[in-house]
């Protein structure tokens, strides 16, 4: 599980995209912004989503082990 963290952590450097200027998201229209934290907020649900799925996997993993 461990490992899963630390390649985790890894990936995350990697993937870290830039955000959006301030002055370019004041350009945008509102209806603009909330669509994109719309999206954003998905996304990173979708993440969260993601790691506990496979944190729950490695947990039901290491407790058939020890049994």
């Amino acid at each position: 599980m461990f490992e899963f963290i630390f390649k985790r952590k890894k990936n995350l450097k990697k993937e870290a995209k830039p955000r959006f200027l301030l002055n370019d998201w004041m350009d945008l229209t509102k209806e603009e912004r909330i669509e994109q934290d719309f999206n954003e907020k998905n996304q990173s649900m979708k993440n969260k989503k993601k790691l506990l799925k496979s944190i729950r996997e490695e947990y039901i993993k290491i407790k058939n082990k020890e049994k």
